[in-house]
């Protein structure tokens, strides 16, 4: 009997120090939870962390509540606060549906109150596994949302429980506000540890039965995430080759054009100078024309018609050294008169031969000029 009373009391003890463990627990999840929720927009986010923390510390993955929680919030923040945001627009077209089949009469009601319910029973399949499952598994918010649907519809009694334990307390305050008014300071200290806690137990029924599924389900959504990232970097790499590739050609026609430019500038000072050589050999062959040769003449003025364009300089240093050679065709043409320039120097070259011829005979023959005989 002694052995039995010990026995007994020692399981007593067990079962209160489980119990008051329990209620630490669901007393700092629920404090968590509160905190959490505050910023309004982060109430998705402060779910799921709650649902991480509560679920690890039932598989004694954890001893402390708050590091966990903060660690789970920091995770799961971006994909719980998308699909929260996304869960109040369902909402906001609940409840419109809802103000159209109270103001609305006929076919029109009737059509709007089977699809206001059919879309409450869609959000509520989703609702009792959604949030665990974003903080449980690394899973896309598709994929998230088509697993709660599977395990709603496949384990129905659960999803059932989950359902009712959120739904009644809050049903009950919004229809009886003095209930609510009554206990108010519970749902701050305590109520939404205990619904979180409760239904957790039935939310990791669920996950170990269909564990490896789940698994599969989160390594295809890995394996997706992972094929995106590759094909944003394939795309990014794409257009940085592309920018490259178009740099590479504006640099290439900046050069283009400043070679150009290069070409045409020094052409023009080319021609330029020629021209200014040119004018200044003109000047020297015309101060010279009266007491040099016949051929000399000839020459330079055909080198003065043979400069041209870039390459001036040489063909005027070609012109001095062989006047004759360059451009025979330049020189018979002005010996035949072809040019008109040409023609009005040759009779100008005549005119001075026939001077220069007279004076030779003045010089030569002076007694023709006395006896005024011409030989």
């Amino acid at each position: 009997m002694a052995d039995n009373d010990r026995g007994s009391g020692r399981q007593r003890e067990w079962k209160l120090k489980k119990g008051l463990d329990a209620f630490g627990n669901m007393f700092g999840l629920n404090l968590c939870f509160i905190l959490g929720c505050i910023p309004v927009i982060t109430i998705g986010a402060s779910l799921a962390a709650t649902y991480a923390t509560a679920i690890r510390l039932q598989e004694n993955e954890e001893e402390t509540i708050l590091s966990c929680y903060i660690r789970e919030f920091k995770r799961n923040f971006k994909q719980a606060t998308l699909g929260f945001l996304a869960l109040l627009v369902a909402v906001a077209v609940l409840l419109a549906e809802w103000l159209v089949v109270n103001t609305q009469t006929g076919a029109i009601s009737l059509f709007y109150t089977v699809v206001f319910y059919l879309g409450l029973l869609f959000l509520s399949l989703i609702l009792a596994f959604f949030f665990p499952m974003i903080a449980r598994y690394h899973t896309t918010l598709k994929q998230a949302v088509k697993n709660s649907i599977l395990l709603s519809v496949g384990y129905f009694w659960s999803w059932l429980k989950i359902t009712v334990a959120w739904v009644a307390p809050v049903a009950f305050s919004i229809i009886y506000p003095i209930i609510f008014l009554y206990t108010w300071y519970l749902w701050l200290l305590l109520i939404f540890g205990m619904i979180i806690w409760g239904t957790s137990h039935s939310i990791r029924f669920v996950f170990n039965q269909n564990a490896e599924a789940l698994l599969q389900s989160e390594e295809e959504a890995a394996e997706a995430a992972k094929k995106k990232e590759q094909e944003k970097r394939q795309k990014e790499g794409g257009k940085q080759i592309i920018a490259e590739a178009e740099g590479r050609r504006s640099i290439e026609k900046a050069a283009d054009d400043s070679d150009s430019d290069d070409s045409n500038s020094g052409g023009s000072d080319d021609g330029s100078s020629g021209g200014r050589k040119t004018e200044k050999e003109h000047e020297s062959v015309a101060s010279t024309s009266e007491g040099a040769p016949e051929k000399k003449s000839d020459g330079g003025n055909s080198a003065n018609h043979t400069v041209s364009g870039k390459n001036g300089q040489n063909r005027n240093s070609q012109n001095r050294n062989n006047p004759n050679k360059n451009n025979p065709n330049k020189s018979s043409q002005n010996k035949n008169g072809q040019n008109k320039n040409g023609q009005n120097k040759n009779t100008q070259n005549k005119n001075a031969q026939n001077d220069r011829k007279k004076k030779l005979q003045n010089r030569y023959y002076p007694a023709a000029k006395k006896t005024g005989k011409n030989k």
